[in-house]
């Protein structure tokens, strides 16, 4: 499986961002969010009509993305967002990750970006055993480790299990065991959820 460029893309430097932008960025978060939700859950048939909602959001967000971010970078999104349409389920959700990491580069750094990139490259790895390409997972653990290191007790049950969670599914990668990691991968998507709680 190919993965979008953009998910290779260095870092930008992030400017300060008026709240319309914020809250602009984070509607289409949450829209793209919704389409490797769908395909995890097994929900395909509903990933064509979540996809064009995404692109209405982009297109009524479209004011704000410009003062928010260079041109390119958005221009490249806008082409990748519109081509989802004609792609295949899977593709779909990994064109979303890949857009919705871009977008990050231009949100300034938080524990929701923390919470949005651990959520974010767990649904990227469960799309790369299901499609069994073992060797391009992302760095699954390196993605959870602020949320482990910066929880301050809050969250004690929610650290363990993900500290086990990450274990397990090291030996489950290590034995190509697409049907344990998957199953892991959903509970780590679950632990997301619990380190949101207050």
């Amino acid at each position: 499986m190919l993965l979008p460029l953009m998910l290779l893309a260095p870092p930008a430097i992030q400017a300060l961002q008026a709240p319309a932008a914020t809250q602009a960025l984070n509607q289409v978060q949450e829209q793209l969010e919704a389409i490797p939700e769908a395909f995890i859950a097994g929900k395909a048939g509903s990933m064509r009509t979540l996809v064009a909602k995404a692109q209405a959001g982009w297109k009524q967000a479209l004011p704000e993305l410009q003062k928010a971010m260079p041109e390119p970078e958005r221009l490249a999104m806008e082409m990748q967002l519109k081509a989802m349409g004609r792609m295949k389920p899977r593709e779909m959700a990994v064109g979303a990750l890949g857009i919705s990491s871009t977008l990050s580069r231009f949100q300034p750094h938080s524990r929701q970006q923390d919470l949005l990139n651990a959520d974010r490259t767990a649904m990227l790895a469960w799309c790369t055993v299901d499609a069994k390409s073992w060797q391009q997972l992302p760095a699954l653990a390196e993605a959870f480790r602020p949320l482990l290191e910066q929880d301050n007790g809050r969250h004690p049950q929610a650290v363990q299990a993900t500290r086990e969670s990450l274990k397990d599914f090291q030996a489950s990668q290590q034995m190509r065991q697409p049907a344990a990691a998957k199953k892991i991968l959903k509970k780590l998507l679950q632990l997301v959820d619990d380190f949101e709680k207050p």
